[in-house]
């Protein structure tokens, strides 16, 4: 069975940079849909699309997770047991 096609939203490092640049200007540490709202905001998209929310957090969670093992960010724990993600 042939792989499904992959759907290139953003080019090569664009969203490293995207999230990189918005935890650069946070106050304090963020979440994966957080940050992922944000660009979603910045790029002029639909905010109110659940679908393609889900799956931008979840290739910002793989990029911030990458930028962890490379140590440009950490990730915490809030109050509540989220992973919340801060620049080092």
């Amino acid at each position: 069975m042939p792989r499904q096609k992959r759907e290139v939203i953003f080019g090569r490092g664009e969203l490293s940079k995207a999230v990189m640049g918005e935890l650069r200007h946070a106050e304090g540490p963020l979440s994966s849909r957080d940050i992922a709202q944000t660009i979603v905001a910045m790029r002029g998209e639909d905010a109110r699309d659940r679908k393609y929310i889900s799956d931008l957090t979840k290739r910002v969670s793989k990029a911030l997770r990458q930028m962890r093992e490379d140590g440009h960010v950490k990730s915490v724990t809030d109050t509540r047991g989220n992973v919340v993600w801060e620049r080092r």
